[in-house]
């Protein structure tokens, strides 16, 4: 169970310093204005957000992604206070980010509760690293798959050229063999000429 105290802009989450600062404003001013109310609430630490849960309705009041969690700390002397800095997704006038510093009243000792929130972060940057792992992976994958149908596709651009080389020689040769067989056929008429001289020839010779 946590109770919020106050929120202040702040110009940076870099430091520590900046929740002890803000600390100190918040509770001067309440005291300043003798605000003593505070709202509680349920804190839910999980590896995506911050949530702030009704504890009679179990409404969620506010969410706040875990990835804008920029910096928590709880107080050094007080261990019951403790502040996070959430870098907000709106701008200043001059375009830079906006860092809120927001600060609560525990129950427990705070540190325990940053603690939380600094391992469900780790556990949340240790996640998101598998998932870009997988997914440049899948990447690769199918990059893989891809050059592996390009090759199939050059392959069977192959064998078909090969093919179509073998079908061409395939039927040149039956004209190949038709010249062949005509050279034959006059030769053998050139031979019967030739021998039907000589029979002509030699026959005269007797005559004579």
């Amino acid at each position: 169970m946590v109770r919020f105290l106050g929120s202040m802009e702040v110009s940076s989450g870099e430091s520590t310093d900046v929740i002890y600062e803000t600390m100190r404003h918040i509770l001067a001013a309440r005291a300043i204005h003798n605000v003593f109310r505070m709202t509680e609430s349920h804190l839910l630490v999980t590896c995506d957000c911050l949530k702030l849960i009704d504890p009679q309705t179990q409404v969620t009041r506010l969410r706040f992604p875990l990835s804008s969690v920029v910096l928590c700390a709880s107080h050094q002397e007080n261990k019951r206070l403790l502040g996070f800095v959430l870098q907000c997704s709106g701008s200043r006038a001059e375009g830079r980010p906006v860092s809120v510093c927001y600060v609560f009243e525990s129950n427990n000792e705070g540190e325990k509760i940053c603690d939380s929130v600094g391992l469900a972060k780790q556990i949340a940057f240790h996640s998101d690293m598998d998932r870009r792992a997988t997914v440049k992976q899948k990447e690769l994958d199918k990059e893989k798959e891809r050059q592996q149908e390009e090759i199939s596709k050059q392959k069977q651009i192959e064998k078909d050229l090969e093919e179509q080389s073998r079908l061409i020689a395939a039927s040149s040769r039956p004209n190949q063999a038709g010249g062949e067989a005509q050279g034959l056929v006059l030769s053998n008429s050139q031979s019967e000429d030739s021998d039907t001289g000589e029979e002509g020839k030699k026959k005269g010779e007797s005559e004579a």
